[in-house]
């Protein structure tokens, strides 16, 4: 049976200076290649950017935004990572949770305000954000 969004267009285009998704508190995922191509882009060794930046729980890597400061790799101009940043930001909004519903899509477009603006994002470009990640 065909989700929602399926059926429906969907609208989405990241707004200038808006970084909202960057101060989330939550947990960024970074697999083996987030890994590499960020602490390739900082000039630092992996177990060094590893140790710096993110922590290690079951098995899985994090960088582990709190409600007390956003993301480490905001500044002022942006995203510090931006050409590298990791697959879990790339597909920011377009994460299974934020989709389960129309409802909650529309919660999520509350809180992001490029949800339901700009053009039409094809079915094809938001299945491919899915298959970023593993069930």
């Amino acid at each position: 049976m065909a989700k929602w969004w399926e059926k429906e267009p969907l609208r989405f285009e990241c707004q200038t200076d808006c970084f909202k998704c960057c101060q989330k508190p939550g947990i960024v995922s970074f697999d083996k290649e987030d890994m590499t191509q960020t602490a390739e882009f900082l000039g630092l060794t992996l177990d060094r950017f590893k140790s710096e930046y993110l922590k290690r729980e079951d098995g899985e890597w994090m960088l582990e935004v709190t409600g007390d400061e956003p993301c480490r790799f905001l500044t002022l101009k942006g995203c510090r990572i931006h050409p590298v940043k990791p697959k879990q930001c790339r597909a920011y909004p377009f994460w299974r949770e934020n989709m389960d519903s129309k409802n909650t899509w529309k919660l999520v477009g509350i809180f992001c305000p490029g949800i339901d603006r700009g053009p039409m994002v094809p079915l094809n470009a938001i299945k491919k954000m899915f298959r970023l990640f593993r069930d």
